[in-house]
């Protein structure tokens, strides 16, 4: 899995929520107990302790050793959390664009030593309570991090994970290089040469969005000189370069202990964890002299400008689709208060609705989107960038950008803009809404760890945050865009443009050559590659032997706990609305949401709720422009969202709730003005201001374009729930393909008369913020419930009084059989049914179904034969039955495995241990 800003994959096993840029707050042991247990090196035989710090930004005790033989680095976070995590890592140096040590991260998981079965990972899946299990790269480290809540559970998964590393089966069976990496496919002798792998057709994937083509375009021209410059993921036309002895060099290289970086995290025994994994690992390992690193790139003494190309179909439009940045490398991510300021500057600077760049870039019609972000690399990259522009732009860009920001520093940065930028940044490292609290503080801790030996810089905020803080007495901003923006020669300017047909072309020349190197070979050659084919079709449907699969260890049922958490509710009435109270400890955070039903709208109304969700605390208001209300709800307000939500009395599809859900998070002591806030949004929006909603609309338009683009399975997930169900039907009107298509007519119209559109958004907004219309949902602490009822008086008094009247909807969705094209180099398989229409009821032992079909079916035959990044199933209480390729290079032949699924269930056996795995799983 890929990890980082300029690379994202999620694998299709686990999915999570961790990339927030988030700190948060966790309970932990006393320091004179966790001393008790830790306090002297003897207590931990074979390592030696470097530091015992109390972090009071987590309020943890945490420890930091050495491994004294291996050279391995450890890190204790000593937290009163059941939620154990584990992880290890290694600095991963990418030494070409072939993606190694992102092949490497897929094939360590297919095998080891100890545990010698084709995918250690997916059995695990099948008998494990995991809360967290996956493996990620990014430009600079490979991380293989675990949870859960069960201790046992949790030492199998760190023996297994351990095992992977250090002892896989890569070495001696190259099938395993093959399948995740690439292979040549030859399925007889008169086929076609094809090329296929896992990651080969991942990275295909990936590099069908212009996005990951710009970052890798910035990255290859910042740091020409180091790692950075080479994809960690793999560009699709480098990686069959890689060859299997460089591949296996890489791993004795990088995956020693000397290099590794051991992350605890949660209430288990330190002293058994550690003496655990010296045993059985580290112990087996001398210390090794090679050190990793990442030297920095030098300085640029004159910025560069590239020009480059993303493929879009042919005859598709290539106006305003052009993307172009401005980058520039500015000190480094181990300084964590020049990390704060920068990200600080991205907002004042560009993100904030009034920020001068944005509107400047605005006012010369430049694109119809920006945004600003800083990279997180070893060697921090700032980046402006700007969607939907056209090449020709590009010297008003820069030229505009640069105006800006000399004017800026000049004049200097509104003060109320700073403060609400350190405001939401202070919010998000204290809050701690994430339940993976050991992955997100794993994350946090491993740049400061592998760059500056220092494991503790990602958690210690508080002081970078007071030095962030000074910007707003003096002129550390406009001095940092001077020094770092300005005066900065070590940047780039990238024009990204679309070239219709380049992917076809791309494919016709690796086509013809693939041909003529078939053509070059012998027909003893030609023999070998066939039967070499059919031996890793064989190995891949080969079924694990028993005494393999035993290997892995596994829970009983016995081991698991029956009894669920209880998350309560309380039903109130507070100034005559609906309110339903969650008591929780939420650290002093007030937790609003308002909920106005949707059925006040006629059906045909329904996609202008979903504009109106993106005009509210966006457009200006009776008593605050847009600029100061944007301003006024970063410095009041941890977050002010509007989204549309279905819910289904008993899973019933006929019976559908839909919501307009208006949400706001904010401390204790400012509860009072965000809830007024959030009265001015819904009562007294300016709706009739055509210039802000047209530029309004246009970035909306842009970013859902992108989003489709970016996200095929999206669109197909979507499309095919629209067939089957009232609630899919509701999400295609509202943010799928159907509403794109009705928005782009809108976006053209509004051009030309935009009075309708405006007549629409009012009467909807009137028709849905009323007070009769409203049900509340409160979490926060039951002390911090008296300031809520007093704040919440004032926002139910300003709303409008009147009876609802709920329209019954008539709509019934049609299935269907439907085909997107893309310029995308891979497919998205969707298919399925409401199997309640064929009689069946959901119970549990639909969910042993799915993981039957998917960690066993649809896994062997769609990821690793076919070479799709993943292939699963998805089993649903409301009767949803799907079968879904990611990434896939095939149509008919998954297809084929799809339709073959009953014949295969038919013939499904599996022993007591077998289906205890399943039912655990």
């Amino acid at each position: 899995m890929l990890y980082g800003i300029n690379q994202i994959k999620i694998n299709m096993i686990r999915k999570t929520s961790f990339f927030r840029d988030r700190w948060l707050p966790v309970i932990l042991l006393s320091f004179a107990a966790f001393l008790a247990g830790c306090s002297s090196t003897p207590d931990y035989p074979g390592y030696r302790v470097i530091e015992k710090r109390f972090v009071p930004e987590i309020n943890a005790d945490c420890i930091y050793l050495e491994h004294e033989t291996s050279g391995a680095r450890v890190l204790k976070i000593a937290a009163d959390d059941p939620n154990k995590t584990f992880s290890v890592a290694f600095q991963t140096v990418p030494e070409s664009d072939a993606g190694t040590p992102h092949i490497m991260e897929h094939s360590v998981l297919n095998g080891s030593k100890n545990f010698p079965v084709k995918s250690p990972f997916d059995v695990l899946l099948k008998g494990s309570l995991n809360t967290f299990l996956n493996a990620m790269t990014a430009s600079d480290f490979t991380v293989y991090p675990v949870a859960s809540m069960n201790e046992k559970d949790y030492f199998n998964l760190m023996h297994v994970y351990l095992d992977a590393v250090f002892n896989p089966l890569i070495y001696d069976d190259p099938r395993i290089f093959m399948q995740e990496g690439w292979h040549y496919e030859l399925t007889e002798k008169d086929a076609p040469l094809t090329i296929k792998g896992v990651v080969y057709n991942e990275m295909k994937g990936s590099f069908s969005s212009p996005t990951t083509e710009m970052w890798y375009c910035i990255q290859k021209n910042l740091f020409p000189e180091n790692g950075y410059s080479r994809s960690s993921g793999g560009y699709p036309a480098a990686i069959p370069d890689l060859g299997y002895e460089e591949f296996l060099d890489f791993h004795r290289k990088y995956y020693h202990p000397s290099n590794s970086y051991i992350f605890l995290y949660g209430d288990a025994d330190l002293a058994k964890e550690l003496e655990f994994i010296d045993r059985e690992y580290l112990s087996h390992f001398e210390r090794s002299d090679f050190e990793a690193g990442f030297p920095l790139n030098p300085p640029f003494e004159e910025m560069k400008e590239v020009e480059a190309s993303y493929s879009v179909m042919e005859g598709a439009p290539v106006e305003d689709q052009t993307y172009l940045t401005l980058s520039w490398v500015i000190g480094e991510n181990t300084d964590q208060a020049l990390v704060m300021e920068l990200n600080a500057l991205a907002d004042v600077l560009v993100n904030q609705e009034s920020a001068p760049v944005r509107l400047a870039l605005q006012e010369a019609g430049i694109g119809k989107d920006v945004s600003a972000l800083v990279n997180d690399l070893h060697q921090n990259v700032f980046v402006i960038m700007v969607r939907n522009a056209n090449p020709e732009d590009k010297d008003e860009f820069r030229r505009v950008v640069m105006e800006t920001l000399e004017r800026v520093a000049e004049e200097g940065i509104d003060k109320e803009s700073i403060e609400g930028t350190l405001n939401r940044m202070e919010f998000r490292l204290r809050e701690g809404d994430n339940a993976q609290k050991g992955l997100i503080y794993n994350m946090q801790v491993l740049s400061g760890w592998m760059f500056a030996d220092d494991p503790f810089l990602g958690l210690e905020y508080e002081k970078p945050l007071a030095e962030a803080r000074k910007a707003l007495e003096e002129p550390v901003l406009e001095e940092l865009i001077r020094r770092g923006l300005i005066d900065n020669t070590y940047g780039l300017l990238l024009v990204l443009k679309p070239e219709p047909g380049l992917e076809q072309r791309r494919m016709e020349e690796l086509a013809a050559e693939l041909a003529e190197y078939k053509a070059s070979l012998s027909e003893e050659e030609i023999g070998e590659l066939v039967e070499t084919t059919r031996e890793l079709m064989e190995y891949q449907q080969r079924e694990d032997s028993p005494e393999a699969l035993a290997t892995i260890p596994m829970l009983e049922l016995e081991d698991i706990g029956k009894e669920a958490t209880w998350y309560g509710v309380e039903e109130k009435q507070e100034a005559g609305v609906p309110l339903l109270f969650h008591p929780e400890f939420t650290n002093k955070v007030v937790y609003t949401s308002l909920y106005f039903d949707l059925r006040t709208l006629p059906r045909e109304k329904i996609p202008y709720a979903s504009v109106l969700k993106e005009l509210l605390g966006a457009v200006g208001t009776e008593n605050y422009s847009y600029g100061d209300l944007d301003k006024a709800l970063q410095i009041h307000t941890g977050g002010f969202n509007t989204s549309l939500t279905t819910f289904l009395e008993e899973q019933d599809d006929d019976r559908i709730i839909p919501k307009f859900r208006v949400s706001v998070k904010a401390t204790r002591d400012k509860l009072g003005k965000s809830l007024e806030l959030t009265s001015e949004i819904l009562t007294s929006s300016i709706l009739d201001d055509e210039e802000r909603i047209g530029e309004l609309l246009k970035r909306h338009h842009a970013n859902l374009e992108n989003q489709l683009a970016r996200n095929g399975l999206a669109v197909a997930g979507k499309r095919i729930d629209s067939y089957l169900f009232k609630k899919g039907l509701f999400n295609e009107w509202t943010s799928g393909a159907e509403y794109y298509w009705w928005l782009t007519q809108q976006v053209r119209d509004f051009e030309d008369n935009p009075e309708p559109l405006l007549n629409e958004l009012k009467q909807v907004a009137s028709q849905l913020f009323v007070k009769d219309n409203l049900i509340a949902a409160l979490t926060c602490h039951e002390d911090d419930y008296p300031s809520f009822s007093k704040a919440w008086e004032t926002l139910a008094g300003n709303l409008p009084a009147g009876e609802v009247a709920l329209n019954e909807w008539s709509w019934s969705p049609v299935p269907a059989n439907e085909g997107f094209l893309s310029a995308s180099k891979v497919q998205y398989v969707v298919k399925g049914y409401d199997f309640r229409k064929l009689g069946y009821e959901w119970s549990g032992k639909m969910h042993v179904l799915n993981q039957v079909l998917s960690t066993d079916w649809l896994q062997t035959r769609i990821r690793v034969m076919g070479g799709a990044y993943g292939g699963f199933s998805q089993i649903s209480k409301n009767g949803s039955l799907y079968f879904i390729s990611y990434r896939d290079p095939n149509l008919k032949e998954t297809l084929e495995n799809y339709d073959a699924t009953a014949e295969y269930l038919e013939n499904f056996e599996a022993d007591e241990k077998t289906m205890t795995r399943y039912i655990i799983g």
